[in-house]
């Protein structure tokens, strides 16, 4: 049986710069690019556009992994729909948004049925910044056998130096927790133990795995326009996001601004934690008659105390945009 590399080829720019890399080192011929496609009236069609022309360079195939099977895009439920029908927005077990489960998590365990896990790497374009979302997602997957990689978190020798540092100081929170001390490093004695014991791995630096690219704009292809807006190319109306993305959402999809909306008042709950979208309309309203940038890139404590102080004036008065850069 061939060895199956699995890019998690979401559309997103660093998943793009993953599904490069993982083709330049070991080849498009053992190389899946694996995709849970999104209803184009929640996915940005630019997404669509960026996903495509990523692929017909890879000279791969998209494979898609949907949920119920579903082939026709237009036919997929939206994340409002999926969660109406399960009469939550979260999952009581865990807490956790559904729609991510009903829609991604459960069409790729589906999937996976299909392939021998012990011949399997599944790749992430989690950055060096999110070394808490590649530890966590190594740790669920290697549950059930199944072997990752995260080559913009560690494809150098510094990133492997940098996620060594993260978890011998995570191990060392859990340490001074069980033994009520304050220590700043841990015994040596004990990392000793803890990697016999599996629970502190330490990466060795593979001098294969190197970046070669850092923008899909070095072989000619323009990074979704999406990004302008948003900070992340996920479903438009994304229910584990804050306000200020519902913000944006409302100035920029007021359609699905109003199918959440509704969604809230057929389950009965709000999904976030600033409360009922209707609650915020009026506010919203009054943000959007003033002026104030809908943007998900300007940092969200500069967005609000921005955003207070304008909406205590006239909504008459002219709108310096310079308060927000």
């Amino acid at each position: 049986m061939k060895y199956k590399h699995i890019v998690c080829y979401s559309g997103g720019h660093s998943s793009a710069l993953v599904a490069i890399e993982v083709v330049r080192l070991f080849g498009k011929e053992n190389v899946i690019l694996l995709n849970h496609n999104i209803n184009p009236k929640y996915e940005d069609k630019d997404i669509k556009r960026f996903k495509e022309e990523i692929a017909v360079y890879l000279n791969l195939p998209i494979t898609y992994a949907n949920i119920n099977g579903i082939s026709n895009e237009n036919e997929l439920p939206s994340q409002f729909e999926v969660c109406i029908k399960k009469g939550s927005f979260v999952n009581p077990a865990n807490r956790q948004i559904l729609c991510t489960y009903v829609l991604k998590t459960e069409p790729f365990y589906e999937y996976l049925k299909s392939v021998e896990k012990e011949n399997v790497c599944c790749y992430y374009g989690f950055d060096d910044d999110e070394l808490n979302r590649v530890e966590r997602r190594r740790s669920i997957l290697i549950q059930d056998g199944i072997e990752t990689d995260f080559p913009l978190a560690l494809w150098s020798f510094e990133l492997i130096k940098k996620y060594n540092e993260f978890k011998i100081n995570e191990l060392l929170k859990i340490y001074n927790k069980a033994n009520k001390t304050e220590l700043k490093s841990l015994p040596e004695e004990y990392i000793k133990n803890a990697v016999s014991y599996g629970l502190l791995e330490i990466s060795h630096y593979d001098d294969n795995k190197k970046q070669t690219i850092n923008s899909t704009n070095e072989i000619g292809i323009k990074p979704p326009l999406t990004y302008e807006i948003w900070k992340h190319a996920n479903c438009k109306g994304c229910l584990k996001a804050g306000q200020q993305h519902w913000y944006c959402v409302y100035v920029h999809a007021i359609d699905i601004f109003l199918e959440a909306k509704k969604a809230e008042e057929i389950i009965g709950y709000s999904f976030g934690n600033f409360g009922f979208l209707k609650d915020s309309e009026v506010k919203f309203e009054k943000m959007k008659k003033i002026g104030i940038p809908a943007n998900e890139h300007i940092p969200s404590h500069t967005f609000w105390k921005s955003a207070k102080h304008y909406l205590k004036q006239s909504t008459a008065d002219l709108f310096p945009c310079e308060c927000f850069t």
